[in-house]
């Protein structure tokens, strides 16, 4: 029971941890149900879903691409002319230590159909993805020390996606950024822990001392 109550006063000297996230999209498997990680019934050839619900549709901040089929693939989809699809999450704020990115996407082939090219506030990522047709799949990202400091700069995180040198057929369903950080310790609050430590020790041995007599 002291230990626990130790723990507990450790964790109150610590802080509480923040924890928040932003999302773009709804989550409702690409407007069809469709499960995570599992095979979807988009037609290959034709490539023109659209799922998007009428407040989709005319959202600006990257929810416009997300339930269509294939996004920003000119001549299929229902979004013209466009190459690239931006997401923007702003609001941030700036006091980012960590930051981790997930997102459902459909049907990445880039070794079969070339890479899209993707950047985060500019920085430029991995989006080489084999997750093959017809598969949904989740993906995820630990945000890298230089995209951290880029949201701490600006409040905001752009991704977008160009698939100016990509042939593939894609979706989106949702993204998700959140930033989790765990306050350290001060040197007191150790100093603390450490004697409360010491007091426990020093009893358990005055328990083990009666118990012998």
């Amino acid at each position: 029971m002291r230990i626990i109550s130790m723990m507990a006063l450790l964790a109150l000297a610590s802080g509480p941890v923040a924890a928040a996230s932003w999302q773009i999209g709804d989550n409702d498997g690409f407007g069809a149900g469709i499960c995570d990680n599992c095979p979807h019934p988009f037609d290959g050839f034709s490539a023109n879903y659209d799922g998007r619900s009428a407040a989709e549709m005319a959202a600006t901040d990257g929810t416009q691409y997300t339930d269509t089929y294939s996004t920003t693939h000119p001549g299929f989809g229902p979004h013209g002319s466009e190459t690239v699809a931006t997401f923007t999450f702003t609001g941030l704020g700036n006091s980012w230590t960590i930051g981790h990115l997930e997102f459902d996407t459909a049907d990445f082939q880039a070794s079969t159909f070339g890479g899209v090219t993707t950047t985060f506030n500019g920085i430029v990522q991995n989006f080489g993805f084999n997750d093959g047709f017809p598969n949904t799949a989740i993906h995820f990202f630990t945000l890298t020390g230089s995209v951290i400091d880029s949201i701490n700069a600006s409040g905001e995180l752009v991704i977008a996606i160009d698939r100016n040198n990509s042939g593939d057929f894609y979706g989106f369903d949702y993204l998700k950024i959140s930033d989790v950080a765990a306050p350290i310790p001060e040197p007191e609050t150790y100093a603390m822990l450490l004697a409360g430590l010491g007091i426990l020790g020093f009893a358990s041995r005055r328990r083990r001392q009666k118990l012998a007599d």
